[in-house]
Order: structure tokens, then C-alpha cells, then sequence
């Protein structure tokens, strides 16, 4: 059972990379489309500042979900105990990614939800991440244990 619930751990933090690497493509094609596709007052969207702050918040939310992605993967190449770690990445990384399609979604307009598009494609795969390995509560009360009783 331990070496199971090792691999579950382990399987937690290597889904990770594979959903910032998504949601990076999702934010790769939010700014193609910002910096060229849509125009708005004769200007890219881009140059509007709500959508400037969109974009900002975005990016930063990737940075740190990437950042504490890498904390645990090196912690774990280093043979410390990462469960709690895990936990919050798999969190972290499952509803920032969540955040960020959503408002990939909110600038591509009704184009993000037609099925084929590449936006609604990562939509979905992003959405189904927030369960795969646990929701985002068990996810939550894992962390709380593991504050609880460490290990």
C-alpha cells in the first residue's frame, strides 16, 4: 500500500508539467490573438488595459504554478518526503490552470467553445485535471492532514 501511495504521489507531481505546458499553449494562443487577431478601436486587443491585466494575472499565475511545480519535483529528485507538497501543487497548479483557460475562453469569445477549436480542446483537458488524482477538496483535505500529522 505505501509504495502504491508513493506512486500516487509521484503521478500527482508529474501530471503537473504536462498541465502548465497546456495552459502555457492556451496563453501562447490568448496573446497571438490579442497582439494580432482582434482589433478593437482600431488597435489590438493587447493595448487595452482590462485586457493588459488579464493577461498579467494570467502569466503570473503561471509563474508560480510553474515555480512550485519545480520546488517539488527537485525535492522529490532529492528524496524528501513531497505527499503534503503534492498535494498543493496538484491543487494549485489544477485550479490556476482552471483560471487561466477560463479567461483564455473570456478573450477568444464564442470561438473558445466551438468544438474543434484548440482553446476549447485545453478547456476540457484542464477541467478534466481538477479530478484526475483527486478533486480539488480531496486535494484540500490531504493538505490539512498532512499539517495535522505530519509525517
Amino acid at each position: 500500500m505505501r509504495i502504491a501511495l508513493g506512486r500516487v504521489t509521484t503521478n500527482r507531481l508529474l501530471h503537473c508539467p504536462t498541465v502548465i505546458g497546456a495552459t502555457r499553449r492556451a496563453l501562447d494562443l490568448t496573446l497571438e490573438r490579442t497582439r494580432h487577431r482582434n482589433v478593437a478601436g482600431g488597435q489590438p486587443l493587447l493595448m487595452l488595459q482590462a485586457i493588459q491585466h488579464k493577461v498579467a494575472d494570467m502569466t503570473t499565475e503561471l509563474y508560480a504554478a510553474r515555480s512550485m511545480t519545480y520546488a517539488a519535483l527537485t525535492a522529490l529528485d532529492q528524496g524528501a518526503d513531497v505527499r503534503t507538497e503534492a498535494f498543493m501543487c496538484k491543487l494549485f497548479v489544477a485550479e490556476s490552470a482552471f483560471r487561466i483557460l477560463d479567461q483564455a475562453v473570456q478573450i477568444h469569445g464564442k470561438e473558445a467553445l466551438t468544438q474543434g477549436n484548440e482553446i476549447e480542446f485545453l478547456f476540457r483537458k484542464i477541467r478534466m485535471f481538477r479530478i484526475l488524482t483527486g478533486t480539488s477538496e480531496i486535494q484540500r483535505n490531504s493538505i490539512a492532514r498532512g499539517l495535522a500529522f505530519p509525517a
